[in-house]
């Protein structure tokens, strides 16, 4: 073989090493996690908890109950405060109206245990669009627990008498439309959603930053992967602000990725209700394919998130100071 057709043979399978790298599934995952509750302090000082569950309505099908009694077991010990969801909370299209049976077999029932009887502040998602979003928005009113105050909304939490937690809840499917309906992708700011977003980010005082929304940031499944538009109009904003936390569902696993040298944890968790194939790639910090939660705790100096899986495992923890 002639020198040449060897090179090029190198650069051949070299590109497809490169490729194989570039964007690698998890394989079955057998490692042995410890228990939740053996690695979580009972005692933790913390005193603002919550967790964050997406891409769960499934009226009990798949791993939905069994997400639900872990939670509600977690709550127990831990003291949950609140709960986000990341969207997708009624699958595969939506609810039709504030009486649609679907909020009794998919919320009501499923979440009854006292100890998830807290205020739920949900974000819309693409399966909560072939519906009627807007129900979803009405059902706060007859919900003492359901808080959706708008399509997109922010709220803040005391975490002690002089540290406040800001959260910005997204309604990324409009984000996205509204973008790509756009003649000039330049003129993102014309986007009365960021607009908002800008102006409340420029204002925001308080020593913590959770964004939550349904489509990921960046994301190392090849079933939906990075969101394009997301990386144009809220990355730059993320930067710019030093939001601390972005967390979204959409792709079904966990994951906890960064953009290297830049202040943002990106969490994928969208496994409250049937997970997928957990991929990685040059990104990714832990990637996992397990049912589960995610729980955060918060104090004025330290946010420590965990990956709980629907047994009562401790997937992943990661401390941000």
């Amino acid at each position: 073989m002639s020198s040449y057709l060897k090179k090029i043979q190198c650069l051949f399978f070299a590109a497809i090493i490169l490729s194989f790298a570039a964007c690698e599934k998890t394989e079955k995952d057998e490692r042995i996690f410890p228990q939740a509750k053996e690695v979580i302090n009972q005692n933790d000082s913390a005193t603002l908890h919550f967790f964050v569950l997406s891409d769960w309505g499934f009226s009990g099908a798949n791993a939905q109950i069994p997400v639900a009694n872990q939670m509600a077991e977690m709550s127990k010990y831990l003291g949950i405060d609140f709960i986000l969801t990341c969207g997708d909370n009624f699958q595969v299209a939506g609810v039709t109206s504030t009486g649609d049976p679907l909020w009794q077999s998919n919320f009501v029932n499923i979440y009854s245990d006292s100890a998830l009887l807290v205020p739920w502040y949900p974000a819309l998602g693409n399966h909560d669009y072939m519906g009627n979003p807007e129900a979803e928005v009405a059902y706060s009113s007859s919900s003492k627990y359901w808080q959706m105050l708008s399509r997109y909304y922010t709220f803040v939490k005391k975490i002690d008498h002089a540290t406040s937690a800001r959260f910005i809840v997204l309604d990324t499917p409009d984000l996205i439309s509204s973008y790509q309906k756009l003649t000039n992708k330049a003129n993102y700011s014309t986007i009365v959603q960021f607009a908002w977003l800008k102006t409340l980010l420029s204002y925001a005082q308080e020593k913590w930053i959770f964004v939550t929304g349904h489509h990921p940031v960046y994301s190392a499944s090849t079933y939906h992967g990075d969101t394009e538009e997301l990386k144009v109009m809220l990355k730059p904003l993320f930067d710019t602000y030093h939001v601390d936390f972005y967390i979204s569902g959409h792709d079904h696993h966990f994951e906890h990725t960064k953009d290297i040298a830049q202040h943002t944890e990106y969490i994928v968790t969208g496994t409250g209700g049937a997970p997928r194939e957990a991929w990685y790639n040059s990104r990714t910090i832990f990637a996992m394919s397990k049912a589960g939660l995610t729980y955060v705790s918060v104090l004025p100096d330290t946010a420590k998130l965990y990956f709980i899986i629907s047994n009562g495992e401790l997937g992943y923890s990661f401390t941000m100071k």
